[in-house]
């Protein structure tokens, strides 16, 4: 389950990144530029995370 769990999150987290872009690519002001390019780094850094947090969950594991 929590391997779903974490596949489900991956991708709304990559959704995510996905609309800050959108939106930092057609803001009109600073603000949501900003916002926009934060969301993005956001979801690239909580991607990587679950990619580090499965692999150090395999490492855990005892050797077959």
């Amino acid at each position: 389950m929590d391997k779903v769990m974490s596949l489900v999150f991956g991708a709304l987290a990559a959704l995510s990144g996905l609309l800050g872009l959108y939106l930092a690519a057609h803001a009109v002001d600073a603000g949501i530029y900003a916002f926009g390019l934060l969301l993005f780094l956001f979801a690239v850094a909580l991607d990587f995370w679950l990619i580090k947090r499965h692999y150090d969950a395999l490492e855990a594991l005892p050797p077959a």
